[in-house]
């Protein structure tokens, strides 16, 4: 993400999202009642006549719009951000929806009231980590392929392929090209630049596959790294996340960063050690100031409970993270209730 423009006196700060990952946090952003300015498409006035044509072309035009709903489908490759027109050349008082995409990269302007503490917080995270390469994942053996991207908004499936052979036939020289050439063509749809190629998987067939990609295309695969897991699939893909191998490629992914601190939590849980969960309990620890850090959810932080969480916890200068829902990690936290907390004594 790229900040262009920034004043909080008058509470406005433009912004362009660059990637998928900056759509994500652009919808954690903007809340209802905010006033959102971008360049965006909308049938022009017909002076003339009270009725539009049919056929009048729409005209690129700057709209202010105040905020009624924000949606983000998962993994889909914009947000839309509906609302009434309250500046512009037209239509004042209409009902407007902005499309936001990463791949057009024009920049919007986000005017609040007053900004939270969080929301500054996940600007700057995103602007550090513009340049953060992709992850691509591999996790294969002889019978399926499975290829996943890791975006700081979760982790995203892209396609599962079968072999469509097994045992002593997929050891066979001549079948097996076919199945690795169509597991590295959506490799390389799906791979950017500068990002790095994560091979997993049980078995040798990982090892086989990382000998057929160099020898097809060297350059293709120049960042990559291999890694052995118990599991195929998704559950492959999960499996590495959890042991740390991403953080070998980046430390300050925010997935990873995200899981590590559930598990940490889930893990204290288990042994009834320092930490908390369930509003009632993490209310009761931030009261008595024996909170290290809060895990909320990014749904119950949108709410005035999940706010209330985080002033108590900036009162009592404990840290807090907001946990994505869209990975394993946010789903596990929120199955207890939308928070946790790590302890810095039991009380």
């Amino acid at each position: 993400m790229k900040v262009v423009f920034k004043d909080l006196k008058h509470g406005e700060i433009k912004l362009i999202a660059e990637n998928l990952d900056d759509i994500w946090h652009l919808y954690n952003i903007i809340d209802e009642q905010d006033l959102v300015r971008a360049v965006t498409f909308r049938t022009d006035e017909q002076k003339d006549d009270k009725i539009r044509s049919k056929k009048a072309e729409k005209k690129r035009m700057k709209l202010g719009v105040r905020v009624a709903e924000v949606r983000f489908h998962e993994f889909s490759d914009r947000l839309r951000i509906h609302g009434t027109i309250e500046e512009g050349p037209q239509d004042l008082g209409s009902f407007h929806t902005l499309n936001v995409t990463a791949d057009k990269m024009d920049a919007i302007s986000i005017v609040k009231d007053a900004w939270k503490e969080y929301q500054l917080q996940r600007i700057d995270e995103a602007v550090k980590q513009r340049n953060q390469p992709i992850l691509t994942f591999v996790c294969l053996d002889e019978d399926s392929a499975t290829i996943a991207v890791l975006r700081q908004s979760g982790l995203q499936w892209i396609a599962d392929i079968d072999s469509k052979r097994s045992g002593k036939m997929y050891e066979s020289k001549d079948v097996q090209p076919d199945y690795f050439g169509e597991v590295f063509a959506v490799v390389k749809m799906n791979k950017t630049e500068h990002s790095t190629l994560v091979v997993l998987g049980p078995g040798f067939t990982k090892e086989h596959f990382v000998r057929y990609a160099r020898e097809k295309d060297p350059e293709a695969v120049e960042s990559m790294i291999v890694h052995g897991t118990g599991n195929a699939g998704m559950n492959g893909v999960n499996e590495a996340i959890k042991t740390g191998i991403v953080e070998q490629i980046t430390k300050e992914n925010r997935v990873v960063f995200e899981t590590g601190l559930v598990e940490k939590l889930f893990e204290e849980i288990k042994k009834d050690g320092m930490a908390a969960y369930g509003e009632h309990e993490v209310l009761y620890a931030l009261q008595n100031g024996a909170v290290e850090r809060v895990l909320i959810t990014d749904i119950l932080v949108r709410t005035t409970k999940g706010e209330s969480f985080l002033q108590m916890a900036k009162q009592h200068n404990s840290q807090f993270t907001i946990i994505n829902t869209l990975h394993e990690g946010g789903k596990k936290l929120e199955g207890i209730g939308g928070v946790g907390a790590l302890l810095r004594f039991r009380c």
